[in-house]
């Protein structure tokens, strides 16, 4: 008797049922792995990334092209490409779990799962082919209703003809093309408008910033043809933009954000200036007040970098590259978001992280620069470090722990790198970034009266500014240099009568010295709702009295203050007072704030013109005090109009 056996064999001819429901789990762990927004729209564009190398490899050099449309009205979107397309039996097949074309060594993909993905985690897919030998349209209906349902109800869904649904597919000699529609239960994700993107240049950004269409390459890279592409998006009311012939690349921070200076620009200045026996730390203007420093390390420069030998022998088997952009501030990534690609606020689709790669794509999440001092900079620096030909796991989420831990050590030392030419950046004032390129003059005057005319700045409390009653500044602030001229305006104009300026940059890290005052007469530092609305509940001093010298600091928003204290370039407690048009919203992971705008909070005022102070959250102790402007002239306008108001923002209704 045998007693030898093919366990795979066996297993064939078991029961149908069983066989089903082992498929089904295994389609359904697949599932899982896939969590992302962006994740059909990676596999379906990498797959046709490459379809069209693939082609050139079999016929040679030819106009690689993608056509991609996003339908926000359909709720669906489609890949099409002119690549080397399927065979028949490839084309029957492909959809099954772990089945793989592909050769490996020179692709993307490599696990066979993302076609499963698509096909069952989807409830409708349009598939279709064009070469000399085989064509064919055809859809796949209710993939992910059959795989969820338990019941053995809903019949295995079954590939059957259909009619195209991407009409630029037509255009195309061969190639492949794919339509999902998105919707139903438990698929992700459900609608194409969570991300509040309408028309083509906005999606354009998103996929070059998440998706295997932004390429990455490295300067040292060898050559490659770019792969073009057309993007159509229509909206929810039907209207339809589109780009046409762009090339597929990665969105690197300095491509979009002016005034980013490659490292290796600033050190061969440097160089020239010791060459003609000049001070190397006399750098040309053009080299200061930047936006951001970045550079490129390819393989041999990373291992330059590092020192333990385990990061070393990665480093050199997977061929790493690095990329690094440390910018002045994180209201770069915010610019970038909501002024230039205008996407849903507080997405930040550019920013500040860890981005790993392989094989010339982004994969994942963003992860955490894990420093461990100046952790501000954790979102200040852009890292991307590329791996050669590592292999993900499935769901194109994560490497093996070695291979992250590594990136991680490499972003670490490039942040420590960039962070030493901190020097050269703009000093970080909360107030927008310009990031397009410096307007020209005329540009900027109707810039300047266009803000003046949608933000006009008035202060209507007929006890100030006398004869006229109006303060000079006409518009509301847009940069630091605007807070000062307007805070030193609310003091010569008696509208905040407690403090008296000492000095500006008295100090290189701080703005400048101030002395709190009471002078006489002293009733001019009461309280009286109407007349005196910035003063003290009760005089706490029966004579004249002058404070000793405290730090001022001034800030268009609070917010970058706080980066600061993050980044460990400014200290908390060496600043006494800070004057700001805004007060943004870092305060409340840090600070409990009590507003002595509040009426109710009148007696902790304890000079003429403050309007909060800030409190360890904690431990309750005061941290600093401030003037917060925006808040200020409000109050000023209609003092009952914004008790409320401060309540609700401080946390007392």
């Amino acid at each position: 008797m045998n007693n030898s056996w093919d366990p795979l064999e066996a297993v064939s001819a078991q029961d149908a049922n069983i066989l089903t429901a082992a498929r089904k789990r295994e389609m359904q762990n697949i599932l899982r792995s896939y969590v992302g927004f962006f994740d059909p729209f990676s596999e379906l564009i990498q797959n046709a990334m490459d379809a069209v190398d693939a082609r050139e490899r079999n016929d040679g050099p030819y106009k690689k092209k993608i056509s991609i449309r996003i339908d926000l009205k359909g709720n669906a979107f489609s890949v099409s490409d002119n690549g080397i397309g399927f065979r028949e039996g490839h084309f029957k097949t492909f959809l099954c779990p772990n089945i793989s074309f592909k050769d490996g060594a020179s692709t993307r993909g490599k696990k066979g799962v993302g076609a499963t993905y698509i096909g069952y985690g989807f409830n409708h897919l349009q598939l279709a082919t064009n070469t000399p030998e085989f064509a064919l349209v055809a859809e796949l209906v209710d993939g992910r209703r059959w795989l969820d349902d338990s019941k053995a109800i809903i019949e295995r869904p079954k590939v059957r003809p259909a009619a195209l649904a991407h009409p630029a597919f037509a255009a195309f000699d061969r190639g492949s093309s794919f339509t999902v529609k998105l919707g139903g239960d438990n698929t992700r994700p459900k609608n194409l408008r969570w991300v509040g993107a309408t028309t083509a240049a906005q999606w354009k950004t998103l996929l070059l910033v998440k998706t295997p269409l932004g390429h990455i390459s490295f300067p040292n890279d060898p050559a490659y043809q770019a792969v073009k592409y057309d993007l159509e998006v229509i909206d929810e009311a039907g209207n339809r933009t589109e780009l046409l012939e762009q090339d597929a690349g990665y969105i690197f921070p300095h491509t979009v954000i002016s005034a980013s200076v490659d490292l290796d620009t600033i050190v061969q200045e440097q160089q020239n200036l010791i060459q003609k026996q000049q001070d190397p730390s006399k750098l040309p203007d053009k080299y200061r007040r930047l936006n951001a420093v970045y550079s490129f390390w390819n393989t041999a420069t990373l291992l330059e970098m590092v020192d333990d030998d385990n990061t070393k022998a990665l480093v050199n088997e997977f061929q790493m590259q690095a990329y690094g952009y440390f910018g002045y501030s994180v209201k770069l990534w915010d610019q970038f978001n909501d002024s230039i690609v205008k996407l849903r606020k507080g997405m930040r689709i550019l920013r500040g992280g860890l981005q790993l790669a392989t094989d010339h794509m982004p994969q994942g999440d963003l992860l955490v620069i894990p420093l461990t001092s100046n952790i501000g900079y954790q979102n200040q620096a852009h890292v991307v470090v590329h791996f050669q030909k590592a292999d993900p796991d499935l769901g194109r989420k994560g490497f093996q722990p070695e291979l992250r831990e590594a990136a991680e050590r490499l972003s670490v030392t490039i942040v420590s790198r960039l962070k030493k030419w901190r020097h050269l950046l703009k000093a970080d004032s909360g107030a927008s970034p310009s990031i397009v390129g410096e307007s020209k003059l005329d540009v900027w005057v109707k810039e300047q009266e266009n803000h003046e005319t949608a933000h006009r700045l008035s202060i209507k409390n007929p006890n100030f500014f006398a004869p006229l009653n109006e303060v000079s500044i006409t518009a509301t602030p847009v940069s630091e240099q605007d807070v000062i001229v307007l805070f030193n305006q609310l003091v010569a104009g008696g509208v905040i009568r407690g403090i008296r300026l000492l000095a500006s940059s008295s100090h290189q890290q701080y703005d400048g010295i101030f002395r709190f005052f009471v002078n006489e007469p002293l009733k001019n530092h009461l309280f009286d709702k109407a007349t005196n609305p910035l003063g003290v509940q009760e005089l706490r001093h029966d004579k004249a009295f002058t404070s000793k010298s405290y730090v001022l600091e001034y800030k268009h928003n609070l917010d970058a203050l706080i980066q600061e204290f993050e980044n460990e370039e400014k200290t908390e407690s060496h600043i006494d007072l800070v004057v700001a048009w805004d007060i943004g919203e870092q305060w409340k992971k840090r600070y409990a704030v009590t507003s002595l705008l509040d009426l109710e909070n009148l007696q902790h005022r304890e000079f003429h013109g403050l309007t909060h102070v800030f409190k360890d959250e904690r431990t309750g102790d005061t941290r600093f005090q401030a003037i917060i402007l925006s808040e200020l002239v409000e109050y000023l306008n209609d003092v009952d109009g914004t008790q409320l108001v401060q309540r609700q923002k401080y946390g007392d209704v």
